[in-house]
């Protein structure tokens, strides 16, 4: 409800309704009239968020923002911290209004009430809390693959890319078994069609590979 006021306030009581319309109900908005002696409150939405009413005196750093000249230069201060009397934190914004000689005669206020932001913060971060896996085969992260053969696909690929990206089939026989040897330890060959999709990514036969297979097992 519009109040007497000074004149370079009356403009801002609708943006008062507007933001409230705007941002909801997680934040007090409020207008100050310092212009005079006597602080008064020109609008307030939300104020049941820190129990404040049109009544209500100027905080401290209200009144330093109006009288202290550290602030003479000062058009607005964002998103510092403030508090409800009950505690709960706030975050707070406010602009500085000023007439043709420089004299602050209100005060702009936006306080944003950060309970329900919190909570929902801390609600994700236990939703999206996770442990890497410890596993022999190394793997952090389990990948979850339609098929048998994008599994294959993956373990191929993850294989040519420890090594550089060169194409497996131009390595050398050692280099050979120590593939086949970290694929046996990741379960490859217990996969359908494993030891065909290797013959094509070494350009060896079915018979070379089971012969490195044996070998590897026979060693261990």
């Amino acid at each position: 409800m519009k109040q007497k006021c000074h004149p370079l306030l009356l403009p801002l009581i609708p943006v008062v309704q507007m933001l409230d319309r705007t941002l909801g109900i997680d934040y007090e908005i409020v207008l100050h009239d310092v212009s005079g002696p006597k602080h008064k409150i020109v609008a307030i939405a939300h104020g049941e968020l820190t129990g404040r009413t049109e009544q209500s005196p100027l905080t401290e750093f209200g009144t330093s923002l109006r009288e202290n000249d550290e602030y003479k230069d000062v058009d607005f201060i964002a998103n510092y911290p403030s508090s409800a009397s009950d505690g709960r934190p706030m975050r707070s914004s406010v602009t500085l209004i000023r007439d043709k000689r420089n004299k602050v005669v209100g005060l702009f206020c936006i306080n944003y009430d950060m309970t329900r932001a919190r909570m929902l913060k801390n609600l994700s971060e236990e939703l999206t809390r996770i442990v890497p896996l410890s596993s022999s085969s190394g793997a952090s992260v389990e990948t979850l693959v339609p098929t048998s053969d994008s599994l294959l696909k993956k373990m191929i690929d993850e294989t040519r890319a420890q090594r550089g990206g060169r194409p497996l089939r131009y390595t050398t026989k050692q280099e050979k078994l120590e593939i086949i040897q970290s694929l046996e330890e990741k379960g490859f060959f217990r996969l359908k069609r494993a030891v065909d999709t290797l013959c094509k990514e070494l350009g060896k036969s079915r018979f070379t590979i089971y012969g490195y297979l044996r070998e590897i097992r026979k060693s261990k």
